[in-house]
């Protein structure tokens, strides 16, 4: 059986449309460029779908398993306290599960972005483009 991938990008969500447009584009992107995967949206505060609700739509996908991806830069009470409560995680394996229609499907949990080169890039490019 081969497996079946969902990936909830998580965001924050802010009372301001464009952050929140922000991170659904970049799940869109990743859904054009890798349509084998089931994406969905949620937000931990202030925008809707809220990260249980967007977890609840997977159900009736198909997925085996689902990476919970945090869209934040670095970790903070949103991804060691409220995100892990949403999404179900087991705090000692910082894994978790969830039931759709009586099969059981795995829930893993991404790192926040960090630093990283292609970010380093892609600030320098928005340097760039105001310099």
């Amino acid at each position: 059986m081969s497996e079946k991938i969902g990936i909830l990008a998580i965001g924050h969500g802010s009372k301001l449309p464009y952050n929140n447009q922000a991170v659904t584009e970049m799940a869109n992107m990743i859904a054009e460029k890798h349509p084998e995967y089931i994406i969905k949206v949620g937000f931990v505060e202030h925008s809707e779908p809220k990260v249980k609700d967007a977890l609840m739509s997977f159900e009736g996908t198909g997925v085996t398993k689902i990476a919970a991806t945090p869209v934040f830069m670095a970790s903070g009470v949103h991804l060691t306290e409220d995100i892990p409560e949403f999404i179900n995680l087991d705090p000692k394996t910082n894994e978790g599960e969830i039931e759709f229609n009586g099969k059981k499907v795995k829930i893993v949990y991404a790192k926040p972005l960090g630093s990283d080169k292609l970010i380093a890039d892609l600030i320098f490019k928005r340097v760039k483009e105001v310099i």
